[in-house]
């Protein structure tokens, strides 16, 4: 009986193995969930600028309002890297994050990545770089409760504006990314959060019909205007 039980039971084992080769996904590579801008056509460019950086995170939510809120996981992933962009300290509280960060932002949004030029760094790259960040960050902040939607748009859409103020196409504003990241690097500086790409990757992105920097138009309504003084 032991035997018969013994050979049951290894039987079995064997088949579940077997059936779990066939039945099992292999983990998803990242980058591999893609993204579907659902918002108006001026916060889709908005969001946009960071298209490479949110690819590469999987964050369907960034671009899409009804997509599931992050994971935990990235959530953890994406907080002290978030904490550092934003010049937030490391150790700070989600209730003390967002008393401090909307004033932060509106003061000081235009000067994140920045004000660590080095004299040597080619000023172009930078702003494409910075645009990008802001733009992830300041979507992201919104994502884990830090700030309210109506503070992301402002931000976004002035941030967008600043950087259809300085390039003429996303081909033109891809390459100065693409250079700004690797000046950044190259300047000891961590960019935990990016992603690394040449004018090669940016062609095949621009060659692709259904990649977002080639569906919208770079071009196109005033993505921001200050208000009017007296």
């Amino acid at each position: 009986m032991m035997t018969l039980a013994f050979v049951a039971l290894f039987g079995w084992a064997i088949y579940a193995g077997i059936a779990h080769l066939f039945t099992s996904r292999p983990p998803k590579k990242p980058g591999s969930v893609k993204l579907r801008y659902k918002f108006d056509a001026r916060q889709n460019r908005a969001l946009a600028l960071a298209h490479p950086i949110a690819q590469a995170r999987d964050m369907a939510a960034y671009a899409n309002p009804k997509a599931r809120a992050l994971t935990p996981q990235q959530a953890q992933v994406l907080r002290a890297s978030l904490l550092h962009i934003l010049g937030l300290r490391a150790n700070i509280d989600d209730n003390a994050i967002r008393a401090a960060l909307p004033d932060v932002l509106r003061r000081h949004w235009f000067r994140i990545d920045l004000d660590r030029l080095r004299l040597d760094d080619d000023p172009r790259a930078a702003m494409a770089f910075a645009s990008a960040r802001v733009a992830f960050a300041v979507r992201s902040a919104t994502l884990l409760g830090w700030i309210d939607p109506a503070l992301q748009w402002e931000v976004l859409y002035q941030n967008a504006q600043r950087a259809s103020d300085c390039f003429g196409s996303w081909q033109e504003f891809g390459a100065a990314l693409a250079r700004g990241r690797q000046q950044w690097i190259a300047g000891a500086r961590a960019d935990s959060l990016g992603v690394a790409f040449d004018e090669a990757k940016l062609a095949q992105w621009l060659g692709t019909r259904s990649h977002p920097w080639r569906r919208m138009p770079w071009h196109g309504p005033v993505l921001f205007e200050a208000p009017a003084t007296p």
